[in-house]
């Protein structure tokens, strides 16, 4: 099933009998709070895409935190299991910042 906000329209797109009555008013009762949602979860992947690809290096000592710019997530990843290109990525990454203070 997916929801999407048109204007201040929701549009569902699901299977063939998904949709069930009960299901319909639960969908037209909290329709202005779904809207709300799906847009500020459209801004969160326009900032997500925008700020692109990040490797620094954890808060935790020894990991490396990546952001997904397809999600807006990040995770953690212990440095000793990433490939050394991601490594030196960090790296730089810690170099940069300490070079704008």
């Amino acid at each position: 099933m997916r929801l999407e906000a048109d204007g201040l329209s929701l549009r569902v797109d699901a299977p063939k009998g998904a949709l069930t009555g009960a299901f319909r008013q639960s969908l037209a009762e909290n329709k202005a709070q779904l809207l709300k949602l799906l847009h500020w979860e459209s801004k969160r992947l326009e900032e997500a895409d925008r700020r692109g690809l990040v490797i620094r290096w954890s808060k935790e000592p020894g990991w490396i935190a990546l952001h997904d710019p397809t999600t807006g997530e990040w995770h953690e990843v212990k440095a000793s299991e990433c490939l050394p290109s991601v490594v030196e990525s960090a790296k730089a990454y810690r170099r940069r910042g300490r070079d704008e203070r």
